[in-house]
């Protein structure tokens, strides 16, 4: 008989605190619908979804990962005929960019306009990292409490600083780079600090 040995897998981790403030990197998983196959349909509705899987980057709970859904469409409907939770969907996509991005939600300049644009479309957001305060959601219909995201932390709000973002997938087997490093002239990596001179957050080191 096979011997299974379990000793390295991972432990059972609790819920990461709530308001637990980290930088984090999002990965999509296709579901093959919607321009480039990026969004996946409700099997309970109209809606249709983003499936995103946000790792924690660095601190004490580096490598956690938290799993959310994101409606972009469909569902319930405003007085306009507008998905409500797309419109909120739409507004956090808005913060996770200008959070990886370094804009000021009040910045309305023509730089900051373009920097909220993706080209890419969702395939803008997958691989982006962004500084999130985490929360916890409770369990309903017999399911666990899990953590989500609470709020996008943007360049205007308290526990913020300036994130890296990860290699193209091409170099993807390079360390991550350390978060909250001061930004360099644009388009430019900063180079290697040493712990003492890296102004991580103290949350962070």
């Amino acid at each position: 008989m096979t011997n299974l040995d379990f000793n390295g897998a991972d432990r059972q981790f609790d819920l990461i605190p709530d308001n637990t403030i980290a930088p984090l990197i999002m990965h999509i998983k296709p579901g093959g619908q919607g321009e480039g196959g990026w969004l996946r349909p409700s099997q309970t509705s109209d809606a249709m979804m983003l499936e995103c899987e946000l790792t924690v980057l660095e601190g004490p709970f580096a490598r956690r990962k938290i799993f959310q859904y994101m409606v972009v469409s469909g569902g319930s409907l405003n007085e306009k005929g507008e998905s409500k939770a797309g419109n909120i969907t739409r507004s956090n996509l808005r913060a996770i960019l200008e959070s990886a991005r370094n804009i000021r939600p009040d910045d309305m300049s023509p730089e900051a306009a373009q920097k909220r644009c993706c080209p890419g479309g969702y395939a803008d957001f997958n691989g982006i990292c962004f500084v999130a305060k985490i929360g916890i959601e409770k369990g309903q219909n017999g399911y666990n409490d899990k953590n989500k995201i609470k709020t996008v932390i943007t360049p205007d709000m308290e526990g913020y600083a300036p994130i890296q973002q990860q290699a193209a997938p091409a170099a993807a087997a390079a360390p991550p780079p350390a978060w909250g490093a001061p930004q360099q002239a644009q388009g430019q990596m900063p180079p290697p600090q040493s712990a003492a001179s890296n102004p991580v957050p103290s949350w962070a080191r």
